[in-house]
């Protein structure tokens, strides 16, 4: 209420109200689905605004509030959602949809995930979202074909284990640009004619997940710019010996997240921006990790070989302890290099070795891991990049250990065109301002190859 100065009260103007409904269905657009629809009982002003919703949002987490069992629905409240749906699809319609998204902890009834699948493919959906499990059954489900053929649609995420057939003609998702799924390896030839099948394809992530000792995947698309692969094995104790080939001419970013042994074969890539390499599901093998590691070093290797004209580099600490088995005249040549992102282990014997790898890098990010029996070991040389192209060092995780501190020194030392160095404190760690006010006190003493650096400790 507002107060006049003649002590009168008067209705403060309703603005939002008063703004047009493309504007307002707009605001809804960022609410769920279930609330948005809940304005319509603000007035009669807001009865019909959500039926222009074009992003519809169902997800059954939210029917769970007043239930007992906060995993999965009772009979009534399973009807109670899916009737919401189905009143929103029909009072909504004829709007075109652009994201139809879908969480059900546990659909009872196929029938309705095809219904509404394809009142949404009718109404040009442009992007589709399904996450759910079927009850009573741990079996696949049949991608509805609609979904397949469809001309509008752009993305699909599915969290879901879904069997994808392809239509007649061969020609499957014609205006597909996105695509994340999830996968099992006994599902013969899919990869290697699914995605090859898709025209536009620009963005694909698969979550595998691999049973038996042996499976086989081929990627292979003319127009795929991003490339995730996630494998995971049901048992920890059985490798899946896996082999993937990947034939992508216009890719810009590759993210493998695997456990070996496994073969990768890389063909006609072309330079590469960012390539993340993640072997960090080896830390659930337990005490078979050292025998893993023995075996994944020569794969690792050969994938590495594979990307050697990437700009940006991503290495967990797991993948550095597969690499630490190599070699070091097995490791190969990045000339594009110019930002390497690495998790350092004991001793950090690898680090120059990787630098070497890369004489042209300019950005150098360490993410430090301690580990018991943690020593410092002097470098036999300097890295070239190290003396006239790093420019930039960041230190994550930083705990104060004198080997941390010496590794530094030898940074700051040999870093002749460095402008700066960043050091980040572990967050967990107690008494961090003391730690801060003595840390750069020893940097003071420490040579410096660059007169111009500066140095912050976060």
């Amino acid at each position: 209420m507002h107060r006049q100065s003649d002590g009168s009260s008067q209705e403060e103007e309703d603005r939002i109200s008063g703004l047009p409904d493309p504007i307002l269905c707009h605001i809804l657009s960022f609410l769920p689905t279930k609330d948005a629809v809940a304005t319509s009982v603000l007035s009669s002003r807001w009865k019909f605004v959500w039926t222009s919703l074009t992003n519809l949002c169902f997800d059954d987490r939210l029917c769970l509030e007043d239930e007992e069992d906060t995993d999965v629905l009772t009979n009534d409240a399973s009807t109670m959602f899916e009737n919401f749906v189905n009143r929103v699809l029909v009072l909504s319609y004829p709007v075109d949809i652009n994201k139809f998204s879908l969480h059900c902890g546990k659909l009872r009834y196929l029938a309705c995930l095809h219904s509404w699948v394809s009142i949404a493919i009718m109404r040009n959906v442009r992007e589709i979202e399904l996450s759910f499990k079927i009850l009573y059954s741990f079996m696949s489900v049949e991608l509805p074909e609609s979904i397949c053929t469809s001309k509008t649609l752009e993305v699909l995420k599915l969290s879901s284990y879904f069997s994808i057939k392809l239509p007649p003609s061969g020609l499957c998702f014609p205006s597909l640009k996105i695509l994340h799924i999830e996968i099992e390896h006994s599902v013969d030839n899919l990869t290697e004619t699914l995605f090859s099948s898709c025209p536009v394809l620009e963005d694909l992530s698969i979550m595998v997940h691999l049973h038996g000792l042996f499976a086989t995947f081929n990627i292979s698309s003319r127009m795929l710019k991003r490339l995730t692969l996630k494998f995971w094995h049901d048992d920890e104790l059985t490798l899946t010996e896996h082999h993937v080939v990947i034939s992508t001419p216009s890719l810009d970013y590759l993210s493998i997240k695997d456990w070996p042994p496994v073969s990768y074969m890389l063909y006609e890539l072309h330079p590469l921006t960012k390539v993340v390499v993640d072997f960090s599901s080896l830390y659930a093998i337990g005490r078979y990790k050292c025998v893993c590691y023995d075996l994944a070093s020569p794969y690792v290797v050969q994938l590495l070989k594979g990307i050697t004209n990437t700009k940006f580099l991503s290495l967990s600490w797991d993948t550095i302890s597969v690499l630490d088995q190599v070699a070091v005249d097995s490791f190969p040549t990045f000339p594009n290099l110019t930002c390497l992102e690495v998790e350092i282990l004991s001793g950090w014997e690898l680090l120059s070795v990787l630098l070497s790898s890369a004489p042209n890098l300019e950005s150098l990010l360490l993410g430090t891991v301690l580990r018991f029996n943690c020593e410092w070991t002097e470098p036999q040389f300097v890295p070239d990049c190290l003396l006239y192209h790093v420019k930039t060092i960041k230190i994550e995780g930083f705990q104060g250990e004198k080997d941390q501190l010496k590794l530094i020194q030898c940074l700051l030392k040999n870093g002749q065109v460095l402008d700066t160095l960043v050091i980040r404190f572990e967050s967990t760690l107690p008494q961090k301002m003391g730690l801060k006010d003595e840390l750069y006190q020893k940097l003071l003493m420490f040579e410096r190859g660059s007169k111009t650096c500066k140095v912050k400790v976060l």
